[in-house]
């Protein structure tokens, strides 16, 4: 690149991954509190929780395959921002909403503006991260996701547990919307290049879906499930077994363990390490999810040490296999198959998490999280099984983008 193009990929990398890390701060502060909202507010019981909070994740797997569509055949930029300022207003419209069927249509509609948004998000980068250092790009942009996946549900407890009853949640809502304003302001700073509109057939199912990536989308749907339980229910998992620290101390050694990781994570997939990337890290969060199943065995000291040291470990391991999946789904797809390939990336994701989070309302409800930590060791063990034995095949058979670049 000359010095000009160089200049102007860092000013759009940089606005990429400010505008990416304030849309998830946003969105992640208010993971950790949803739960106990909806119990205080509306009394729901663990069933209900489970159904409003997947509801999100429902409307925003359904909404990226046009995403997908919409981002491969007209200009990027418009859609994003339009998409981002939707998601930014919904945060407010939390404090207006008098019922539990309310609270239930902004969640659907948080979810679709989601959706949409970070289809936007992962494929304007895409498009901005030269094709041989793009591991290593996306694992950076990835970490701004990752960094606000681990510390905004750490600003959502420390507010929820430091302000006065009656104004807790407002504030916390209030506090989103204004972060989610600034990613609007951060990513209509992005600098995009024409692109004329795609000419398509009339019924693709390419269009919506990247057939190449169901093997790949798969292992991500199983690593997703007790991913999300761990994030939505941590804070009621660490009351359940009473340990002796704060649930904000689990989120801080994941940022710990996510940062670690992205160290070499990215750079190794650009080695020619993909593969090997991906077993490693799945196999690290698999060990994670264990030993937080062991947690109601312990005493209180060991409960202490094996809860931090678990958010350590996972952090480890989803760091590293995060960076890794976007660009092998990514290379299994044409340039006009990004958004595509972005969305099947997601949505695989987004259908674990759903999954996750519905049945971990109803696990709260009738048994101890510890049991589905057990379910999801083996979920992960799974993962890890099909892609050394399948996916990985499949994936070098049908790769046509990922070229290893030896630095």
């Amino acid at each position: 690149m000359t010095d000009d193009q160089e200049k102007l990929f860092n000013k759009n990398y940089i606005f990429c991954c400010l505008s990416n890390f304030l849309l998830n701060f946003s969105f992640f502060i208010v993971i950790p509190i949803l739960a106990l909202y909806l119990k205080e507010t509306y009394e729901s019981n663990g069933a209900e929780v489970g159904f409003v909070l997947s509801v999100y994740v429902i409307a925003a797997m359904i909404i990226r395959p046009f995403s997908a569509y919409i981002i491969d055949t007209f200009p990027r930029k418009p859609f994003f921002v339009g998409a981002l300022a939707i998601f930014a207003t919904v945060f407010l419209s939390y404090n207006f909403a008098s019922t539990i069927g309310m609270f239930v249509i902004l969640r659907a509609l948080h979810g679709l503006s989601f959706g949409a948004t970070t289809i936007g998000s992962n494929t304007i980068v895409i498009d901005v991260v030269p094709s041989k250092y793009r591991g290593e790009g996306l694992g950076y942009f990835g970490l701004s996701n990752n960094f606000a996946m681990a510390l905004g549900p750490i600003a959502g407890v420390s507010l929820h547990d430091s302000l006065p009853e009656e104004t807790r949640y407002i504030t916390i809502f209030s506090v989103a919307f204004a972060l989610s304003i600034l990613a609007v302001v951060a990513a209509s700073q992005i600098h995009t290049k024409y692109r004329p509109p795609v000419e398509r057939p009339a019924i693709s199912l390419d269009r919506f879906f990247l057939i190449k990536g169901i093997p790949a989308g798969i292992n991500l749907l199983l690593l997703s499930i007790t991913y999300a339980v761990t994030m939505n229910y941590i804070y009621i998992y660490a009351q359940e077994t009473e340990i002796g620290i704060t649930p904000g101390a689990f989120y801080s050694c994941m940022a710990i363990g996510i940062a670690t990781s992205r160290i070499f994570s990215g750079k190794m997939v650009d080695r020619g390490y993909l593969n090997r990337v991906i077993i490693i890290g799945a196999s690290i969060a698999t060990f994670a999810f264990f030993l937080l199943a062991t947690l109601p065995f312990l005493n209180i000291s060991g409960k202490s040490i094996i809860f931090v040291a678990s958010a350590l470990i996972q952090g480890c391991g989803y760091g590293t296999i995060f960076p890794a999946y976007n660009t092998l789904f990514v290379a299994l797809g044409r340039n006009d198959q990004r958004g595509s390939a972005t969305s099947t990336y997601l949505t695989s994701w987004e259908i674990g998490a759903g999954i996750g989070i519905f049945c971990g309302g109803a696990i709260t409800e009738y048994m101890q999280i510890s049991s589905f930590y057990i379910i999801g060791t083996m979920l992960n063990l799974t993962a890890v099984a099909m892609f050394a034995a399948y996916t990985s095949k499949h994936f070098n058979r049908w790769n046509i983008g990922y070229m290893p670049c030896k630095r």
